[in-house]
């Protein structure tokens, strides 16, 4: 599943001054979003931690179109993809009810044995499913 797609509504507490969402919540909008998404594909990040191995955030890079105001509903738009041997790409958008794309990133992930403190790589973490008794998460798992 490299599609997936969240939906949520602006709460009051993420507007500012100008009426808008303040541009820092965007960042929580894609987390929340990717992390849904990897649950989706049965990734447990809380396990993933206690066992040494964190999926961490290593670029972003996002352009801002338009604004979401309180209590707009939109959609996080996720695609995941491979780069490489070490990299995951999210490739993410929010689109607002009218289908209006409000915001759009693209961001790096990264997963890092905390033990050597160095990442590893995406073939290393789809053979840690497959030894945690998780083969259709390593076979879902790009």
């Amino acid at each position: 599943m490299d599609f997936f797609v969240w939906y949520n509504e602006v709460r009051a507490h993420e507007i500012d001054v100008q009426g808008i969402v303040n541009n820092a919540h965007y960042l929580s909008y894609f987390d929340h979003a990717r992390t849904v998404h990897l649950n989706a594909l049965g990734v447990n990040w809380v396990q993933l931690s206690q066992e040494g191995l964190n999926l961490v955030l290593a670029h972003t890079e996002i352009k801002f179109l338009a604004p979401l105001r309180a209590f707009d509903r939109f959609k996080v738009e996720s695609f995941i993809r491979q780069e490489g041997k070490l990299k995951l790409i999210f490739e993410q958008k929010i689109m607002n009810e009218e289908s209006l794309l409000t915001c759009s990133s693209i961001n790096t992930i990264v997963c890092v044995d905390t033990k050597r403190n160095k990442p590893i790589t995406i073939d290393k973490l789809k053979t840690f499913f497959k030894q945690q008794n998780s083969p259709e998460v390593a076979q879902n798992f790009l």
